[in-house]
Formats: structure tokens, C-alpha cells, sequence
């Protein structure tokens, strides 16, 4: 197993996810909400790559940005799936450094240990661990999920989970819920009057 760990000390910039062209390549945006022709800036203490296993797991203080999308959590693994018509191989022995083994594949999945917070424009996520199932579009925050926007406010207990469909803008918690709601819309940006 190759094994490639890159220390992050002043990082804010990584620019990429793991790979320019693996991340550009996709039709969609990488993380939930995000905009698919912004970059992925991620910014951690660490970086481990494993390309046998196809993942990258970042860890210290994780902030991952795409367009007006943030995802915070303590760690973030990053799971690719190889692109059957890139026909390649591993490719960590080109000399591409960590991300080279990413050429040529598409990010399939992101898990996010917590705590863990999803941010797109006025609505916040947070859970005690998150899961991105790209294929699905779909963003999961599993134990004392919480899902607010322009002050309205729907929390579950440490055994809910939320399931968010970025699709079709739908949320659902099972769970025990309880719910906050702010009469006229609440406290949104965008219901402020113009001036």
C-alpha cells in the first residue's frame, strides 16, 4: 500500500481536492451546494492519500469551499471511484505527487466525522457526521442533526438523521424532531427590502 501523508502548517489554498483534472472532469459540483465550475479549496493540518484504496483523508480542522458552499468538519475522507473511460490505472508512480493517483477518477462519496457543518448561502446543516453521496445528490448529517435556515430551525435527537436531496430541495429527519419556525420568513438576507 502506498502511503503519502503531506503536513499542511499556513495551508489555506489548496486548490484542488485532489486533482485538478480529476475534480474538473465531473459534470457536478463536488461538495453539496456547490458550484460545479468553482474550484475546491480545502484547507487542513493533514493530507493522507492512499491509491490503493482510492481515498484522501484530510484531518485538523477541515474547511473544504466550493463557490458560496463550506463543509467543516474534523476530519473529511475523500472516496474516488475509477473512471472506466480513462482506461488508467494507479498512477502515483508518475511523479504527480498525492494527487496523481487521483487522475482520470471522479469523487463518488465524502465522509465528514464532526463535529460537521454544511453551509450553502442562508442554510446551515450541522450533525455529528456527514456523508455526501455524489451519485445520488444527496447530503446525509447523522446524530443530532440540526437544519436551519433564515431563523427557522428543525433539530433531531443524538439517534436522527437527516437526509438532504439536493435534487429537489427536500429535507427529511427520522428521529425525534423538533422544529422552530420564525412567523414572515425569519431573519434572510434575501428577504430584506431593497434599498
Amino acid at each position: 500500500m502506498k502511503r503519502v501523508a503531506i503536513g499542511f502548517g499556513l495551508g489555506f489554498g489548496l486548490a484542488v481536492l485532489i486533482a485538478n483534472a480529476a475534480l474538473a472532469q465531473r459534470a457536478g459540483p463536488v461538495l453539496p451546494g456547490g458550484n460545479s465550475k468553482s474550484p475546491v479549496n480545502v484547507d487542513a493540518a493533514k493530507l493522507e492519500y492512499f491509491d490503493k484504496e482510492q481515498k484522501a483523508v484530510y484531518s485538523g480542522g477541515v474547511v473544504a469551499r466550493q463557490g458560496e458552499a463550506t463543509m467543516r468538519a474534523s476530519t473529511l475522507t475523500v472516496i474516488f471511484e475509477r473512471d472506466p473511460a480513462s482506461g488508467e490505472g494507479s498512477t502515483a508512480s508518475s511523479g504527480g505527487g498525492a494527487g496523481a493517483g487521483a487522475t482520470g477518477n471522479q469523487v463518488k462519496r465524502i465522509e465528514a466525522t464532526g463535529p460537521v457543518t454544511v453551509v450553502e448561502k442562508e442554510r446551515v446543516g450541522t450533525g455529528d457526521r456527514g456523508i455526501y453521496e455524489r451519485a445520488e445528490n444527496k447530503v446525509y448529517l447523522i446524530g443530532n442533526p440540526t437544519l436551519s435556515e433564515c431563523g427557522n430551525v428543525v433539530k433531531g435527537d443524538k439517534d436522527s438523521r437527516l437526509i438532504y436531496d439536493l435534487t429537489n430541495n427536500r429535507a427529511q429527519i427520522t428521529g425525534r424532531v423538533s422544529s422552530t419556525f420564525v412567523p414572515g420568513g425569519g431573519n434572510c438576507s434575501t428577504n430584506k427590502p431593497a434599498r
